[in-house]
């Protein structure tokens, strides 16, 4: 489960459209299939040799998609939860890394985000359950093997999964008790991400530091899927850390105290009339932001002609998520998470059909760097 850096990124290649959530095969995805192959293939083949290599390596690949089915429906049951909770879901992508949920949680609550990110695992428990039991009641051979297949690879995603550190959901359950009892989300988010950070250093003393302290030769397959693991957790852990680094900072500002006033300037006002003092926001018909001027093309207009130019002819237009509906009273934490997606570093408040102003990544900074 993650947070989207961007709504309207290309993830990959869109498999289908659930409920409106868009799934994508992430082009990386491809990677981890290949070495899944390259991994079972063999083992297969040398423990079937009458199969025959083809078959052997075909295997593999089904290997591949069972584990690529059991990421779907983990992503997917964070999905479900967040949009039963009212969080936007922009995406479900399966990456070398597993996959993720683009979802915005940040209106969350620390209970809600604790429900998302446990029913990925739990759904994970439920297909193991089942694959385990159906693969019981098989006779021996390769179908009951991939069926068997199927229940373990779903219960380590969920052992894995449920491990209490960032970026694993454990860390997200983590980090919603510590919000739950201190207030603090900030705070949530440092304790989970250096409950991460541990957990990578275990993983590599179990794939690596253990082996060698027992004086066994490391296997390169084994040892490079600890180091992999490990990458992730501490590129997962480290992000977070600073995200509640950040945060903390800024828990107690209120949107208000960063607040530029602005004007609401109609599309079809004329360049000579447009108000001097506050700076222009672009609206349309009802009044909702549109865009901003552009400075350059603005100056580039003959001053006989301004009188006949619409300011809408000097606007540069904004993406849908620069308007952010927000209190001026709630705090600043509720609304930063929405520059990741505006290039401009400009979101626009508005609030019950009336535009209160604008917050600028730079003024923010500014704050940032005060405190």
């Amino acid at each position: 489960m993650s947070s989207a850096p961007d709504p309207h990124r290309r993830a990959g290649i869109r498999l289908a459209t659930i409920a409106g959530v868009p799934v994508y095969l992430g082009t990386t995805w491809l990677i981890l299939a290949a070495v899944i192959i390259v991994l079972i293939g063999p083992q297969v083949n040398a423990s079937r040799p009458d199969l025959g290599t083809a078959a052997a390596y075909g295997i593999g690949a089904l290997y591949a998609v069972i584990l690529l089915v059991a990421v779907l429906v983990h992503e997917a049951a964070h999905a479900v939860a967040a949009r039963a909770f009212g969080f936007p879901v922009h995406r479900v992508v399966a990456d070398v890394w597993g996959g993720h949920t683009a979802l915005d949680v940040s209106k969350a609550r620390p209970g809600a985000s604790a429900i998302v990110a446990a029913v990925g695992p739990a759904s994970n428990a439920v297909l193991c359950a089942i694959g385990f039991a159906v693969a019981a009641g098989m006779d021996s051979g390769v179908p009951r093997g991939l069926v068997h297949a199927f229940g373990y690879l779903n219960g380590m995603l969920a052992l894995f999964n449920i491990l209490p550190g960032l970026p694993l959901d454990g860390g997200q359950i983590v980090e919603a008790l510590v919000w739950r009892v201190t207030g603090s989300r900030a705070r949530g988010r440092m304790v989970a991400g250096y409950a991460g950070l541990g957990i990578a250093a275990i993983v590599l003393w179990w794939f690596i530091a253990r082996p060698l302290a027992a004086g066994e030769r490391l296997d390169l397959g084994y040892s490079g899927w600890g180091l992999l693991i490990a990458f992730f957790l501490f590129q997962g852990a480290r992000s977070a850390i600073g995200w509640g680094k950040v945060t903390q900072r800024i828990e107690g500002v209120r949107v208000v105290d960063v607040l530029t006033p602005v004007v609401a300037v109609p599309q079809q006002t004329s360049i000579a009339d447009l108000p001097t003092g506050l700076p222009p926001v672009i609206v349309d018909a009802t009044g909702r932001p549109v865009g901003l001027i552009d400075a350059q093309a603005l100056a580039a207009v003959p001053p006989e002609q301004a009188r006949q130019t619409p300011v809408a002819a000097v606007t540069v237009p904004q993406p849908p998520a620069w308007v952010v509906d927000v209190d001026p009273d709630a705090p600043l934490t509720s609304a930063v998470g929405s520059f990741a997606d505006i290039p401009s570093g400009i979101l626009a408040l508005y609030l019950d059909g009336r535009l209160l102003g604008v917050l600028t990544a730079a003024r923010v900074n500014e704050r940032l760097q005060s405190r």
